[in-house]
């Protein structure tokens, strides 16, 4: 498995040409990631805007760029989904990230059942952080609020579809609780169990799903040892499954503001990956998207 975001880089620099495109480029924080990812050799970019605005902030961050980039001149925001949106359609692009339009101007195009990119599965955030020993994947901290056991089979198959590309053939998944057992009054824990199962029966495949399993036994062997947990992935986890869009948004932020772990973020279940950057992230958390965007896409 990749182990870090340096091999991801190295590893996109690899892949055969691609292309993002930023909807609305006329963003400081799209075009930086822009510049950056183009300086750093990761991908190509359409960038649709306003021209005068995104050439202004192209040279104010790298002259020598303004030529290396096609601007498609275009004011309005949700016009600029729906070249995006038809470029991806075309295979002019393989994917897409969010510039100075809403999220929900982006998503409404995305999802749009005749025009979009919709395919009809779950779409959720898969999150990359880069720990000292390897990447973890965890889902999903944005888009799903209380997963049910049906949803929780398709993040998993999401994230499972991530770590696939980040050379991960059977990754292991621990289904987050607050405890080791099934508790008929702590609903997630028989989720949990459930899961396990099917992945024991074949109907959850490309991994291995053990359940139900608290953060310390999922990523310590020694913490799994002293309860007396037995799982064959303790200390051994590649993807965390949180119980509800709390615990994930809440886990993944505390990862960046407690823990200054590197990381990247992606939308899977479209046609292509979905990039949709926080307005707090900085310019490699936005690379690191990028750089995911491509090697799913």
């Amino acid at each position: 498995m990749i182990k870090n975001f340096d091999e991801l880089l190295d590893k996109v620099r690899e892949l055969p040409p691609k292309r993002v495109a930023i909807p609305a480029a006329h963003s400081k924080s799209a075009i930086f990631c822009a510049t950056l990812a183009k300086q750093e050799g990761i991908g190509d970019f359409l960038l649709i805007g306003m021209k005068n605005k995104i050439i202004e902030q192209i040279s104010m961050i790298e002259e020598s760029l303004i030529d290396a980039f096609e601007i498609i001149d275009e004011d309005d925001p949700v016009t600029c989904v729906d070249i995006a949106v038809q470029a991806v359609r075309n295979k002019k692009a393989d994917t897409i990230l969010k510039g100075a339009c809403t999220t929900a101007q982006l998503m409404k195009g995305v999802l749009n059942k005749e025009t979009g990119l919709n395919e009809g599965r779950l779409i959720s955030i898969v999150s990359v952080f880069e720990t000292s020993e390897r990447l973890i994947i965890i889902t999903d901290g944005g888009l799903v609020l209380y997963p049910t056991l049906e949803e929780k089979v398709s993040l998993i198959n999401n994230a499972v579809s991530v770590a696939h590309r980040m050379d991960c053939p059977i990754p292991n998944v621990a289904v987050l609780c607050a405890i080791e057992t099934p508790n008929l009054k702590m609903p997630p824990t028989l989720d949990a169990a459930l899961l396990s199962k099917m992945n024991q029966r074949g109907q959850i495949t490309g991994c291995v799903v053990d359940g139900p399993l608290a953060l310390d036994n999922a990523i310590s062997e020694h913490a799994a040892k002293v309860k007396g947990v037995q799982s064959p992935i303790s200390g051994k986890a590649d993807i965390l499954l949180l119980p509800s869009i709390e615990a994930g948004n809440i886990f993944a932020k505390s990862m960046t503001y407690y823990a200054n772990l590197r990381s990247g973020h992606v939308i899977i279940g479209a046609k292509v990956p979905i990039l949709i950057a926080s307005r707090a992230d900085d310019a490699w958390t936005k690379l690191h998207s990028v750089a995911l965007g491509l090697l799913c896409s």
